[in-house]
């Protein structure tokens, strides 16, 4: 029973954040998700496109 007292007494300590916060922290989540989506696409494309080219050149020297 002292156990869930102490959740309830923590539970009293806790403060919530206002709408006006959530909203703000919901905005930055989203930005930084967008920010390393493209961060991760850019990184994908110049891998792909830098082993195609590398794998194009070398190809005829083993012919």
């Amino acid at each position: 029973m002292n156990f869930i007292k102490g959740i309830i007494e923590e539970m009293k300590l806790t403060t919530w954040p206002t709408r006006k916060q959530s909203v703000r922290d919901f905005f930055q989540v989203i930005e930084y998700t967008v920010f390393f989506l493209v961060f991760i696409m850019i990184f994908d494309w110049i891998s792909k496109n830098g082993i195609t080219t590398a794998v194009n050149h070398l190809l005829p020297l083993f012919k």
